[in-house]
């Protein structure tokens, strides 16, 4: 065996070929085989990672464009469905516009149609539309009577209570307010309560008496204007003033502070039967005539009487009572007095 080594050995090197070279060739060889299939497999990775990414990409792009065509279709559902909940809106509108329109014209013949009827409801139950304070009417010329008028100016002395004189001569404190307003239950010509709707108490208590046996005499009576701040007072004579002159308002308007509606013992008072409104012509009717007949009992006189404007300074006005008391109104009636006589005062 030996024998058989020795001579391979021999005839290597006789081929110039030394055993241990070939063995570290081999060896190169193979590690070089090696090194080759481990870049092989490291592109093939790279490949294969490259397209994975690119997948990956076109997968996310393609996501994101499906969830802008969901959120722009989404989008256009919900304009879609504003769009006609406006549009059914709009047709609403316009279709309770035509009921509406149809209405009012129905509403509007059967207006004209009842014209006539409701006029004279309104005269039955003796209402009128009112404004603050109606205005008296202007005489149509000035009555034969010269005012004798003390122009200065006093206060009115508050102490006589129901007695105190309210004129031309005496004044209250333009902030004169008395407190024990109320408002009567009687009938007035306007609805609502105003200003003017009020009255101090002693005072209201005898014209609801008085208006309850009007009633029952079958006689019609509307309050009109009652209590008269002094502020109020100023507009109104101004107002006069500007629209007829100061001689002319001066017969029939009291100057601020000079009003006896301040006191809250006057009521203006009128009757369907003039139309509520505050006229010499009242005087005429039976209405006017029952309240100078009987206003006495009630303790109210009728203050700026016929024929009195020299005496009073103001000329006739039957639908303004003021209130003084049973006992001084009685007695001021049967003289013919005016209050100032009665009181020993000026005007």
């Amino acid at each position: 065996m030996k024998k058989i080594v020795a001579v391979s050995t021999l005839a290597l090197l006789l081929a110039g070929c030394n055993p241990g070279d070939q063995e570290a060739e081999k060896d190169t060889k193979t590690e070089e085989q090696a090194n080759q299939n481990a870049d092989e497999k490291v592109a093939q990775d790279n490949e294969k990672s490259d397209a994975e990414v690119a997948k990956e990409k076109e997968a996310a792009e393609a996501k994101k464009e499906a969830e802008a065509q969901a959120e722009a279709e989404k989008k256009a559902e919900e304009q879609a469905a504003a769009d006609k909940k406006a549009a059914e809106e709009k047709a609403a509108e316009e279709k309770a516009a035509e009921e509406k329109a149809a209405e009012d014209k129905a509403d509007e013949s059967t207006t004209e149609d009842k014209t006539d009827e409701t006029a004279e409801e309104k005269k039955d139950d003796g209402k009128t539309d009112s404004a603050q304070d109606p205005e008296p009417s202007k005489p149509s010329k000035p009555e034969s009577e010269t005012p004798d008028v003390d122009k200065s100016d006093t206060k009115a002395d508050l102490s006589l209570g129901e007695l105190v004189v309210v004129n031309k001569k005496y004044s209250l404190p333009i902030d004169y307010k008395p407190s024990d307003l109320v408002v009567p239950d009687v009938s007035f010509s306007y609805s609502g309560v105003l200003e003017q709707s009020y009255m101090r108490a002693p005072a209201a208590k005898q014209m609801e008496k008085m208006f309850a046996d009007a009633k029952a005499a079958n006689i019609t009576l509307n309050a009109v204007s009652g209590f008269r701040s002094g502020a109020r007072q100023t507009v109104l004579y101004n107002n006069y003033v500007a629209r007829d002159g100061k001689e002319a308002a001066d017969q029939y308007s009291a100057r601020p502070g000079h009003s006896e509606h301040q006191t809250g013992l006057v009521f203006d008072i009128s009757a369907p039967s003039v139309g509520n409104g505050l006229t010499a012509a009242l005087g005429d009717t039976k209405e006017g005539k029952w309240i100078a007949n009987n206003a006495a009992k009630y303790g109210f006189i009728v203050r700026y009487d016929r024929g009195f404007q020299s005496r009073t300074g103001y000329t006739y006005e039957p639908w303004h009572i003021r209130y003084v008391g049973v006992g001084p109104a009685t007695q001021i009636k049967n003289n013919g007095q005016t209050l100032e006589e009665y009181m020993k005062v000026g005007h």
